[in-house]
């Protein structure tokens, strides 16, 4: 069974043990992730391959719209890779009886959360950076709008793996079921991905229409890292208009919104149920 190593004399209300205690759950994170062939070709495999398939099957694709796609896989891997990576994690710790062991140790629950989530974050990149490096290689065409577009695409992307990263933990926390976190969660993403027309990139796909694909928490960053990443795009030609894109400080300040919901829903229930101590 792997533990996680807490240092003597880490206390909660000490930031630097609860900095330690966030990378020990960090390095736990990637040490489960190394020896998993089964997590270890999903992050690596499933979108990028997505991206090469989809390409190969369908002739006479733009380099905007190749792109494109590219982000709506993308992004629907990296949101697959949050519910399920995440979620696979936090259900075996609960299913090994793990947090009888935790809830005697001075570990901080905010630690524990911020470690995997940083590890989530990490594996989650990698999956958007080699679904794009995909994108580029079936003639994709990226760029950037200007230097701006660099800390929106940073900002937005995390907190889109943010929010999604919660997602899974009600889900896990009360069905207590490796299964459910494996098999069930990640289904949520590839309903959204489906359902939206590819995270929102093809709208005469979509299921739901108009404005509201600038709101979902799937499809918002997906469009608005396509309208920062492929500048040369024209929406209504690439087939993600109508609605316009989204492109305001608004747009990211709605998914810092969402994040933050998640977040607080996050650190009660790993405080309240998972530690059984009280949330403040």
């Amino acid at each position: 069974m792997t533990t996680t190593t807490i240092h003597d004399g880490d206390r909660p209300g000490r930031s630097a043990g609860r900095v330690r205690q966030a990378m020990a759950f960090t390095e736990r994170s990637f040490r489960e992730v190394s020896t998993s062939w089964t997590m270890l070709l999903t992050i690596v495999a499933l979108a990028p391959g997505m991206q090469l398939l989809y390409t190969s099957q369908i002739d006479g694709l733009s380099p905007t719209m190749t792109a494109s796609w590219a982000i709506g896989t993308g992004t629907f891997g990296a949101i697959y890779i949050c519910l399920y990576v995440f979620g696979y994690q936090l259900a075996s710790d609960l299913e090994d009886g793990r947090y009888a062991a935790y809830r005697s140790m001075p570990i901080s629950p905010l630690s524990e959360l911020a470690g995997r989530m940083f590890a989530g974050v990490l594996f989650a990149t990698a999956t958007f950076a080699l679904t794009i490096a995909a994108g580029v290689a079936t003639g994709g065409s990226f760029g950037l709008r200007g230097v701006e577009s660099i800390p929106i695409v940073v900002l937005a992307f995390a907190l889109t793996c943010a929010a999604w990263m919660i997602v899974a933990v009600p889900f896990v926390v009360y069905a207590k079921n490796e299964r459910v976190a494996e098999y069930a969660v990640p289904m949520i993403a590839i309903a959204g991905y489906i359902l939206t027309g590819l995270n929102g990139i093809t709208t005469e796909l979509s299921m739901i229409e108009g404005e509201v694909l600038n709101y979902l928490p799937n499809t918002l960053p997906t469009r608005l890292l396509v309208y920062h990443l492929v500048p040369d795009a024209e929406w209504t030609a690439i087939g993600a208009a109508p609605p316009a894109a989204p492109a305001g400080p608004e747009s990211v300040a709605l998914l810092g919104l969402y994040a933050l919901l998640a977040i607080v829903v996050g650190v009660a229930l790993f405080t309240v149920v998972l530690y059984e101590r009280r949330w403040w």
